[in-house]
């Protein structure tokens, strides 16, 4: 677009019962109306803090349109559904919060305006026939909570006669430095007439050659589809941060005629390949073992998050060694995609649709479901799709209803035609032997998670080729309340939580165990390493409220106890045991591997010294051993040693595992608890 007007800023809302013509008319009740600064979520407003159903938004604008223009009113985003008119007209309406809606408003421009927009967000109860995803009852949001209301920019955009509605740039090939892309546009022109279209793509975070093409079309009335094949050479693929550099380009769009610009596009790019064999992922043609997490929103409410927002959260998670974070149920805000595409970390996305919804309007999905390939269809950082996750706590693995399953079907192949380069899952999370597709387990507590060791064996091993969901519960208080009686969310609490006395000691058990937990999954995913684990993602990164929940970050943004055994068992390279049970009678043989794992790529990788210790209950050493271990490129894990100890004594048993990597000592120790016979 060549110019960008903000309708931003102070708009009035007005809560109704039900839409008519009154509040558009002079007739419209001078009371009741209450000024908010939008964008914003009307929860946000003193006013509407629990509030759920219907609201009229309107606002009084003056303009000076011109006569040679195309002028466009940008919708950015609503929270759920909306019909607009400006100055009497209706202009149409839409269904899903989370995508841009244009709507050409060329003919209806005055000098002074009014614009008004009927905005529904239902109650949550209602979420069957809504695609809310997460946003819909889910326990990790407040009770009550509806994030109703304009949390996208309002602004005019004005174009030439011709301009491009939408556009998508595609890596079909990738060999080395050498690159075929495909460049779509969709573009829209009120005449037929000649133009040129411009495509420049030029370095943005990196040195390196500029490539530029020139095209002259003939367009027709109305829309027009512009398909190209580019050939490049010399072009410097994107990755992620923890194996290269996320290289993106500026790429630049023109739409020109009669010696005029009449569209511009501005945008950035990264040239990658991303596939999945067997659940291994390939990026840019080479394995990469994913170590993420789940991923919520950093604030109940998405208007007051920007690229910027997401600063802090990209600190931890390369602090915590993930390579991917999964849009749990939710499509993020435009400046989380971007952060990503810059930071080098790959995202899962998932399409907003609950496993209770009705398929009532199967064309509305399809429309939503187009538009998120729109919105996202060009960041490198996305590479995977799913249309329905069913992994998580809170869907207790619920059976899917028949008519349930050939709907996502349905969805997950038309998305494949609009995006052949990117994967797509119709059902992640669920464990069948009749279709390909990560899984999620629910083994949380000393009585029960073992059970996962019986998903390492014979053909059960499937079950675990990329796990997507996997975890442990811990307890964060309110600030002012750490005193108080204990208050959690949920009844389904450890034995060893109920005997804590104070919200600070439950705290500090509950993180403890729940690193103990996360170590657990991760230290057999990764001895399991392309064999055939190609992933992990935990659930989940951070929460949104005190209380009871599964992330290692907590609603201020402060990492729990338990965020630094991810942090250590995600490193790319980590020395662990595979110990076979919690407790182990007096007397009994202890055995288990000591296993080295590494991620890191390249010739030459430096020689890490790693010693292991065994220490009985009185701190006497009973085993002990030393390696000096040459790592490989990116390599299967190894065992380096077996340990086989008699139980002499009950009690604690202390277990420490020592390396050095890149000047840094690093430490993992496990206790062994040994009983009496």
């Amino acid at each position: 677009m060549l110019e960008k007007i903000d309708l931003n800023g102070t708009w009035e809302l007005h809560p109704v019962a039900e839409f008519s013509s009154l509040w558009s008319s002079e007739a419209a009740p001078k009371e009741g109306w209450v000024t908010q600064e939008i964008p914003a979520q009307w929860q946000e407003s003193g006013s509407f803090p629990n509030y759920a159903g219907k609201m009229v938004y309107r606002k009084s604008f003056a303009f000076s349109p011109k006569s040679d223009r195309v002028y466009r009113l940008e919708i950015g985003g609503i929270f759920y559904k909306y019909r607009v008119y400006l100055n009497n007209y209706a202009l149409g309406g839409r269904e899903g919060y989370f995508y841009p809606t244009h709507f050409n408003i060329t003919p209806y421009l005055r000098e002074n305006n009014l614009l008004i927009l009927e905005v529904e967000s239902p109650e949550a109860e209602e979420s069957s026939a809504m695609l809310t995803g997460v946003f819909s009852g889910h326990p990790a949001f407040p009770e009550n909570y509806n994030p109703g209301g304009i949390w996208q920019p309002i602004r005019i955009l004005s174009s030439g006669p011709a301009l491009i509605e939408s556009w998508n740039l595609r890596t079909d090939q990738l060999n080395g430095n050498e690159a075929i892309l495909t460049l779509t546009m969709e573009i829209y022109s009120t005449l037929a007439t000649e133009i040129v279209v411009k495509f420049r793509l030029s370095p943005g975070n990196f040195k390196g050659a500029e490539f530029t093409q020139e095209y002259s079309l003939t367009v027709q009335k109305g829309e027009n589809i512009f398909k190209h094949q580019l050939e490049l050479k010399g072009v410097k693929p994107w990755q992620t941060w923890d194996v290269g550099s996320p290289n993106l380009y500026r790429v630049t769009l023109l739409l020109e005629a009669k010696e005029e610009t009449w569209d511009r596009i501005d945008s950035v790019f990264g040239i990658r390949s991303f596939e999945l064999k067997n659940l291994i992922p390939y990026l840019n043609g080479e394995r990469l073992l994913i170590k993420g997490s789940n991923y919520l929103p950093p604030a109940l409410f998405l208007s007051k998050l920007d690229q910027e927002a997401y600063g802090a959260e990209i600190a931890l998670l390369k602090e915590s060694h993930q390579n991917m974070v999964r849009c749990y149920k939710h499509i993020e805000t435009p400046g989380f995609y971007q952060a990503m595409d810059e930071a080098g970390i790959l995202v899962w996305q998932d399409f907003p649709v609950n496993s209770n919804y009705s398929f009532s309007h199967l064309t509305g999905v399809f429309h939503q479901l187009e538009e998120m390939f729109r919105s996202l269809g060009n960041h490198p950082a996305v590479v995977l799709w799913t249309i329905c996750n069913q992994s998580g706590y809170e869907e207790r693995q619920e059976r899917i209803r028949p008519v349930f399953r050939p709907q996502l079907e349905k969805l997950a192949a038309r998305l494949g035609e609009l995006d052949p380069g990117r994967p797509v899952i119709p059902l992640s999370g669920s464990q069948s032997f009749f279709a390909s597709a990560d899984t999620g387990f629910n083994f949380q507590f000393p009585t029960e998670i073992f059970k996962f060791d019986q998903f390492r064996q014979g053909l059960r091993k499937r079950f675990i080729r990329f796990v997507s969901w996997f975890g442990r519960s811990s307890f964060n208080p309110e600030e002012q309340d750490e005193d108080q009686q204990i208050l959690v969310r949920t009844d389904y609490l450890p034995t060893s939580w109920k005997q804590c006395k104070t919200q600070e000691e439950l705290k500090a058990l509950s993180q403890r165990e729940q690193g103990e937990a996360l170590r657990f999954y991760i230290d057999r995913l990764r001895f399991h390493k392309y064999r055939p684990t190609g992933g992990m993602l935990l659930f989940c990164f951070r929460d949104l409220i005190p209380g009871a929940f599964w992330s290692v970050v907590d609603c201020r943004g402060t990492p729990k106890e338990s965020f630094k055994m991810v942090a250590l068992c995600y490193r790319p390279v980590y020395v662990f045991a595979l110990l076979p049970r919690e407790y182990y009678r007096e007397r009994t043989v202890l055995q288990f591997p000591i296993c080295f794992s590494n991620d890191r790529k390249g010739p030459d990788l430096p020689v890490i010294p790693v010693k292991a210790r065994l220490t009985d209950p009185r701190g006497q050493l009973v085993w002990k051993g030393q390696w000096t271990v040459t790592p490989l490129s990116d390599e299967e894990t190894r065992v380096l040693g077996e340990v086989s100890v008699m139980l002499m004594m009950k009690g604690v048993y202390n277990l420490n595992l020592t390396w050095e990597d890149k000047g840094e000592n690093i430490e993992n120790i496990y206790q062994i608890k040994s009983e009496e016979s």
